[in-house]
């Protein structure tokens, strides 16, 4: 039988319980990121009743001509997982 060090199976025991509790947090970040539904139904809330476009752009979702029902249009960027607004610009007719 292959005889293992007690270094080496303390080292792999660490490493297998950082994997299994970074894993859930890995999970929702990349549901949250590839979620644009969750982003719409936010704009809606919002006031906006259509956009060009959303887009995830590192960390942040963007999103182009977002217009409300005034017909004034903006660009924006939202925070991922909040949806704080981090960029608002109004465009000019």
């Amino acid at each position: 039988m292959n005889k293992v060090s007690r270094f080496a199976r303390r080292a792999f025991a660490a490493t297998a319980v950082v994997v299994a509790l970074s894993a859930p947090a890995f999970a929702t970040h990349r549901e949250m990121r590839d979620d644009p539904a969750a982003v719409a139904d936010h704009l809606h809330r919002m006031g906006f009743i259509s956009w060009r476009y959303i887009k995830w752009d590192h960390g942040y979702w963007k999103i182009e001509d977002a217009r409300r029902d005034n017909g004034h249009e903006y660009d924006m960027k939202l925070e991922a997982g909040t949806f704080d607004i981090v960029r608002l610009e109004r465009e000019h007719d």
